[in-house]
């Protein structure tokens, strides 16, 4: 599904962005995004929970932890994953060769990679790219920075949202369409704004965002080894700061900096490699938010289910299967499931032929909510997930870069 965002995002203050052909992949494609800040910025940052994590990831977990950055690098077309301590040492070494250029603390910039798994990275094209970069920095390059970042992905992927009540705004680029199973997925979101939010403001809008956003979403099941989501505030639009959860103006910045994740998730989920839907899969009635997430999962992880969605088929023997083997505690003859608002199931039971063939049509669209009712207890939960199809097996069955 090729859904490019409508307008592009607008200048925020305190950030330069540019996307750059470094070299770095061939046939003249963009392969290198830089995200700055004039100054340092206030930083939050989550990365994937695989234990093979990538060599940036490895070095970004660590510049992060200080809790403010001036850069964020993003090269595509090798992830710089599986490549031992040479790998390490090269992340390392590209943070060294971007602060000089910027005249900056190494420690202050953030890498990332995106691409095949084993690859290693070559200096001279990454000097280059890194030249290129900071010599197209502009207010205004923020679609070229998304571009650069793209690997298998069928369109760039960006959003943006005015923080209400204040003159700050929010805008958030991602890349990502395959291995999507975020646990904080291969996922990169970088996510700038100029509103005035302490460091603990911002980890806190973060932590409170990632379950509502990215760690809501699959794809294929896979967690990346390269995931990384980085919030950056540079503070500089107009205000009180914004320093704890209850202070002045932190619940419209959290409102926007989620409503801009969740908006990148979704997109992330549409460009799902092969995908044709996005479908929501709700689950209330669990006996704990906890049990209705697991459920969620089963059904939205699940190879034949996905399947049947790609045939627009309202199979769900094959829901109530994935529910049964999820470990969660619930009694089938109680069971309801609606597809959209056609009411399959009742009482664990298919409603009716017609009721069949009014959800298959429904299932015929490219986006529909799949509502599961398991009827014991209040526990709430949702998954976005996508289809599964032919195209997804002959793209992820031979190299590709």
């Amino acid at each position: 599904m090729k859904i490019e965002p409508a307008s592009p995002p607008p200048p925020v203050r305190g950030f330069r962005f540019s996307g750059v052909h470094g070299g770095l992949k061939s046939r003249g494609r963009r392969d290198f995004a830089l995200i700055v800040a004039d100054r340092p910025a206030v930083c939050a940052a989550a990365f994937t929970t695989n234990r093979a994590a990538a060599a940036p990831v490895i070095v970004a977990r660590r510049h992060a932890a200080g809790g403010t950055a001036r850069a964020v690098m993003v090269n595509s077309g090798s992830a710089n994953a599986g490549t031992g301590a040479k790998g390490v040492k090269f992340a390392e070494w590209s943070c060294r060769e971007l602060a000089s250029r910027l005249g900056g603390d190494p420690e202050q910039v953030i890498p990332c990679s995106t691409g095949v798994i084993g690859v290693e990275l070559e200096r001279t094209p990454f000097a280059r790219a890194i030249s290129l970069a900071v010599d197209g920095l502009s207010r205004k390059g923020a679609v070229a920075a998304a571009r650069a970042m793209m690997t298998s992905d069928a369109f760039p992927k960006w959003s943006h949202r005015p923080v209400a009540g204040s003159d700050a705004v929010v805008v958030g680029l991602a890349k990502g369409a395959g291995m999507i199973h975020p646990n904080m997925a291969t996922m990169l979101a970088v996510i700038v704004t100029d509103a005035r939010l302490s460091r603990e403001a911002a980890d806190a809008i973060l932590s409170s965002a990632l379950p509502r956003s990215f760690n809501r979403i699959s794809v294929d099941g896979d967690t990346s080894t390269n995931d990384s989501v980085i919030l950056m505030a540079s503070g500089e639009a107009p205000g009180p700061l914004i320093d704890a959860a209850g202070a002045e103006g932190y619940r419209e910045a959290e409102e926007a900096i989620t409503a801009v994740m969740d908006d990148l998730a979704r997109l992330i989920v549409r460009d799902g490699e092969g995908a044709t839907k996005l479908i929501d899969i709700v689950v209330s009635g669990a006996c704990d938010t906890a049990a209705a997430d697991r459920a969620a999962r089963a059904v939205a992880n699940s190879v034949l289910v996905k399947a049947a969605f790609a045939g627009a088929d309202p199979n769900w023997g094959r829901i109530i299967c994935a529910l049964g083997y999820s470990g969660v505690d619930f009694d089938p003859e109680r069971l309801e499931v609606d597809i959209d608002d056609v009411a399959l199931v009742r009482g664990g039971a298919l409603v009716s032929g017609e009721a069949q063939r009014m959800a298959r049509k429904v299932m015929r669209g490219d986006s529909f909510v799949v509502s599961i009712r398991l009827g014991s207890g209040s526990g709430e939960a949702r998954i976005v997930t996508s289809d599964l199809t032919e195209a997804y097996v002959r793209f992820n069955s031979a190299y590709t870069s």
